[in-house]
């Protein structure tokens, strides 16, 4: 029996009682009788006016935030009528992976969502603010619902509900970044030395003199003729290289099973790894080209966006599309590579990022000696750590080099990363 039809069923009861009490003269009996019809009568009026002049307002601090960093959300409530409310429900779905202070606002939904729920009472002409802190617990989009509100009056006999009452929102959460240990000899590679002189990175096919040799300096820099001019070890100088388009490209085979923890993992630390140097170089002032075969929530399998050139913008546009990435692909990074080799300039710097395992694949190998054949190359694994396999690409081959991370621990233990 739902609830309206007992309240019917109650007011035709009441009503009857009245009517036949009041042509016995039993006075006590019909007053009752009314005072319990009208009760009724005003519960009616109040629930049909309880949403009127009733206006909610929901805002997030932030729509993109960096992993780590909590977000507040600002829920107001005025109600700009006479009639005052007591529990009015406010409730509206939101993505999991969300930590909520106070956590007893929410509760688990379905898979994949959860349940936000608060109760307001508001006298007549009053606002209500309140404020969550809520901290992500993973990258992605999170959205939050329209939802809803439910209201019933104090006597229980009739219920309310309207639907709709908050925009749809969301919030974008960008990858962990954290500082990579060796990322030196990485840059150095691609990049070249580093002088003394305040310079971030240069360019080692731009150089502009010598100096005396230091005990840093890799010997393939040393200058011989200088050498044997000034009687003194020299090496060369290379010029500043700020105007250098760093190719990022992430590579996660199809075949691998991507709905295992273990492929999960390699593969968020990947994305990890990715985000880290995106924070590098865009701090260094590079202008930074990002590609990958994993699928995209919002672009699929085409291309990522990239329209941003240098600095913050360039930053957030990047992490943006790595939080919205999903944890599969539909084709092998080779066709990525063919597509993106015919976009790269001459003298281009490229840094590969894949979770393969095992021994790699000719046909990558022979994709990644192409791309090398007019560009800079550097090919970093993250392995787990139950796989120890000897470096497929030589070490000395010209423009083409391996670096490899560890990826045997959780991804979200690791505030620090170690190429070797």
């Amino acid at each position: 029996m739902n609830r309206s039809f007992a309240t019917t069923l109650l007011v035709s009861a009441f009503a009857a009682v009245a009517l036949f009490v009041g042509l016995r003269g039993y006075t006590v009996a019909l007053l009752g009788s009314l005072l319990i019809l009208m009760a009724i009568g005003a519960a009616w009026t109040w629930n049909r006016f309880v949403f009127s002049k009733l206006v909610l307002e929901r805002t997030l601090s932030r729509g993109k935030v960096d992993f780590g960093t909590p977000v507040h959300m600002h829920l107001t409530i005025t109600n700009r009528k006479v009639l005052p409310l007591f529990g009015l429900r406010v409730s509206f779905g939101v993505s999991s992976g969300l930590l909520w202070e106070p956590r007893k606002v929410t509760e688990v939904k379905e898979v994949g969502y959860d349940s936000f729920q608060e109760v307001f009472h508001l006298n007549w002409y009053e606002k209500r603010k309140r404020v969550y802190s809520v901290l992500p617990t993973r990258r992605g989009r999170f959205h939050f619902e329209s939802g809803f509100l439910a209201y019933s009056d104090p006597f229980g006999f009739f219920s309310n509900r309207r639907d709709d009452v908050f925009a749809p929102t969301q919030l974008i959460v960008f990858p962990k970044i954290v500082p990579i240990r060796g990322i030196a000899s990485l840059n150095t590679y691609l990049f070249g030395s580093r002088p003394r002189d305040g310079w971030m990175f240069v360019d080692p096919l731009n150089r502009v003199g010598t100096r005396p040799y230091m005990s840093t300096d890799s010997a393939r820099m040393i200058h011989w003729k200088a050498t044997a001019r000034h009687v003194q070890t020299q090496v060369h100088v290379e010029k500043p290289s700020f105007d250098q388009q760093v190719y990022l490209i992430l590579d996660q085979p199809p075949h691998l099973p991507w709905w295992t923890s273990r492929v999960s993992n390699t593969l968020e630390i990947a994305i990890m790894t990715m985000a880290s140097l995106i924070q590098a170089y865009s701090e260094a002032g590079y202008e930074i080209k990002l590609a990958t075969n994993l699928v995209s929530k919002t672009r699929g399998s085409g291309p990522l966006p990239d329209n941003a050139t240098r600095g913050r913008a360039q930053r957030n546009q990047h992490l943006t599309n790595l939080a919205l990435l999903q944890s599969f692909s539909l084709e092998p990074i080779t066709k990525v590579l063919a597509r993106r080799a015919r976009q790269m300039a001459p003298g281009s710097t490229v840094v590969i990022v894949t979770t393969a395992q095992g021994a790699l694949e000719p046909a990558f190998l022979h994709a990644l000696r192409k791309v090398g054949t007019k560009s800079k190359v550097a090919l970093i694994r993250v392995l787990d750590d139950s796989v120890s396999l000897p470096k497929d690409v030589d070490q000395n081959q010209r423009g083409l080099r391996e670096w490899r991370i560890g990826g045997g621990v959780p991804w979200h233990e690791i505030e620090q990363l170690e190429l070797y």
